[in-house]
């Protein structure tokens, strides 16, 4: 018999198609020394899927993230003739460059913003 495995959900959200994305943190479980961080996505009718991420892949995903919650709220307008055009602008540097120069124009309107610098 396996060692008993313990995840504690930290966050998760479930869609309106019933499919969930969490964050997990598996306490205990085999060759658990440290607490780790997952990422646990569920379908409604099969067995979710655990992805390790590292530390950094966390970062990285967090910032996105962040970025991605306000370049979403612009409206982007698909047609047949721009699919390849946003296939080419549509990438994680653009994004996160859109929302600190978003951020700045916010910043004049009085808004207290946070622009991350650049490594």
């Amino acid at each position: 018999m396996g060692e008993e495995i313990i995840d504690h959900v930290i966050w998760e959200q479930e869609n309106r198609g019933q499919y969930k994305i969490s964050i997990i943190a598996r306490l205990k479980g085999p060759r658990v020394y440290n607490v780790q961080y997952v990422v646990r996505l569920e379908h409604p009718r099969k067995e979710g899927l655990d992805f390790m991420l590292t530390l950094d892949g966390f970062k990285e995903l967090g910032e996105l993230f962040i970025a991605l919650h306000d370049f979403c709220k612009e409206p982007i307008l698909v047609n047949e003739t721009n699919v390849d055009k946003l296939k080419q602008l549509l990438t994680t540097e653009n994004i996160k460059n859109y929302t600190q120069i978003s951020a700045l124009k916010c910043g004049e309107k009085g808004k207290v913003v946070s622009v991350k610098a650049e490594d």
